[in-house]
């Protein structure tokens, strides 16, 4: 059996909302624009501490892209890859 790399959001505090990882994701689909994204960052404002806080959203289908390229474009390493066994499906 194969195994299958899953992009893993690590640590959600530390991405500064820069979306190179989106980019990275549009360009393996060859798309312009944002619209369709695998990877999507979404902002907003803690009403605790006052910090635009920052939220990582991953689409089930990025592992059909080449997650590595998306780990490493990342200046924060939000994100991590695990693998598991393909057990004869996609999913």
């Amino acid at each position: 059996m194969n195994a299958l790399k899953i992009l893993k959001v690590r640590s959600q505090q530390s991405c500064n909302g820069c979306e190179l990882c989106v980019f990275e994701a549009q360009r393996q689909l060859q798309k312009v624009g944002l619209e369709g994204s695998l990877v999507r960052i979404f902002k907003n404002k803690s009403e605790e501490n006052k910090r635009l806080e920052f939220y990582v959203e991953l689409d089930p289908h990025i592992h059909s892209l080449d997650v590595e390229k998306i780990c490493n474009i990342c200046p924060k390493q939000v994100f991590e890859i695990s693998e598991e066994e393909a057990d004869g499906f996609t999913i």
